[in-house]
């Protein structure tokens, strides 16, 4: 994927992805990285789901006593040593954003792109509103969107 991503938008200055269990996070940033070392790739987590910025905080894999957040599928208990890895060798660092960011960007997202998005596919986007936005203002930015998970009845719930 991360692949792809470069052959189709080849001068990103940076890249934000998600991380539930660290997979597509550390398989994007390594090919990310290896077409376009000058690309900064950052992950995002919710507070209540941040295991791999734990990992990164202790230079371990850590795990995460309970998943305490609406963005259920980027809520791995723990990271696994192979993608914390990665994850630490790729990313810059990893932010990490609160559910009140993941329902702004959820309604951001609906509202003006016209996507229905669950709060793991809106995580990207509420860390470059976010703890990124200085850091990223002028550059030229991808956003992974990821995850469908999701009913219209909390859909409609959480964009209100």
């Amino acid at each position: 994927m991360g692949y792809e991503y470069c052959q189709q938008v080849s001068d990103l200055d940076a890249a934000i992805i998600p991380i539930g269990g660290g997979g597509l996070a550390a398989g994007m940033a390594t090919a990310i990285k290896a077409m376009n070392p000058n690309c900064k790739v950052y992950g995002v987590e919710p507070f209540g789901a941040d295991s791999m910025s734990r990992s990164f905080a202790s230079g371990k894999p850590e795990s995460i006593e309970s998943v305490k957040t609406m963005a259920d599928s980027l809520g791995a208990p723990f990271a696994m040593p192979y993608t914390f890895g990665l994850c630490r060798q790729f990313l810059e660092k990893i932010v990490r954003v609160d559910d009140e960011a993941l329902k702004k960007s959820m309604r951001i997202m609906f509202t003006e792109l016209k996507l229905v998005a669950e709060p793991a596919a809106a995580a990207s986007l509420a860390a470059f509103m976010g703890p990124l936005r200085e850091e990223l203002d002028g550059k030229k930015v991808g956003l992974i969107a990821c995850g469908s998970n999701i009913d219209l009845d909390t859909f409609y719930q959480n964009i209100q």
